[in-house]
């Protein structure tokens, strides 16, 4: 699997995260940037104090590793000078704006379209500080492995976000398709997981699971539409769960390369021990880097 994936990757994809739609409204800021990086001084990465900043640092770091960029890492909150880039959760209202010349570059949440309706009407969710990381990480260090390695990661701020437990979410979508058609990633049913985190998964018959994955492979279409129905069907009835949220772990799980789990339990394995202190923080952003996917449960 690991191998084709990485054929995958070494394949030149067409589209990039940047021609997407979602970041159309930060595209021409983040290539401006990223134009400007190889140049510049050591660049102060300021990231707030939780999972989603730790990631989205893991990220950007990755990339300034590849493209051997000068940096150091710093929490919120406190000032940092130019070069810097700003991590932030707080929703922005407008289209990101940065300073090139020293480059400080800040990078918050924004409500964008990503995907459209058959009649061409937006559907409008909201684009991570992750995912931005990501499109930045990409223009800096289009074939690093450290980069490449990290892609699938991208998913993460919007997974941990709210917006998958209040409906659909176009943006999370639009980006696992993404990293699906480019080879980043695989998509798969629950069954197909060997190991998975059901933590997430509370009504959940655990038993039938492990059943359900034994004959897995020997059922038709029908038959497997049929048992996973009766599989979730408690956690149907409980209504604990969001209908997006509960797909997507059924439906969809994300199999990435350099890792024995798929990513919904990795996140959920790293969202049981991560306490918020710099340590923490350190060692979550290590390990993301050095690809030490497996070692947070």
């Amino acid at each position: 699997m690991e191998a084709l994936l990485n054929l995958a990757h070494s394949a030149q994809y067409v589209r990039t995260l940047l021609d997407l739609e979602a970041f159309a409204p930060i595209s021409a800021n983040l290539r401006s940037v990223s134009e400007r990086l190889a140049d510049s001084s050591t660049v102060s990465i300021l990231i707030p104090s939780s999972i989603t900043g730790a990631i989205a640092s893991a990220i950007l770091e990755a990339a300034m590793l590849d493209a051997e960029i000068p940096y150091r890492r710093r929490f919120s909150p406190r000032k940092v000078s130019p070069p810097c880039i700003v991590i932030s959760e707080k929703i922005s209202e407008n289209d990101q704006k940065s300073s090139i010349d020293p480059i400080s570059l800040n990078i918050s949440p924004i409500f964008s379209v990503g995907l459209r309706g058959f009649d061409g009407d937006p559907k409008r969710g909201m684009l991570s500080a992750v995912a931005q990381a990501a499109g930045l990480a990409e223009l800096i260090a289009p074939g690093g492995n450290r980069t490449r390695n990290l892609r699938p990661w991208l998913l993460a701020g919007n997974w941990l976000g709210d917006s998958i437990d209040q409906g659909y979410d176009p943006i999370y979508s639009s980006l696992r398709n993404h990293l699906r058609e480019e080879g980043s990633i695989r998509v798969v049913p629950l069954p197909e997981v060997d190991s998975p985190d059901l933590s997430e998964l509370s009504q959940l018959d655990k038993e039938r699971e492990e059943s359900t994955r034994e004959t897995w492979s020997a059922l038709d279409a029908d038959a497997k539409a049929e048992a996973m129905s009766t599989l979730v069907l408690p956690e149907v009835i409980s209504d604990k769960i969001s209908t997006t949220r509960l797909e997507e772990l059924v439906w969809h799980r994300i199999i990435i390369s350099n890792s024995d789990n798929d990513l919904h339990s990795i996140i959920s394995q790293i969202s049981g021990v991560f306490d918020g202190t710099t340590s923490s923080i350190n060692q979550l952003i290590d390990q993301l880097i050095s690809c030490d996917f497996d070692s947070f449960n």
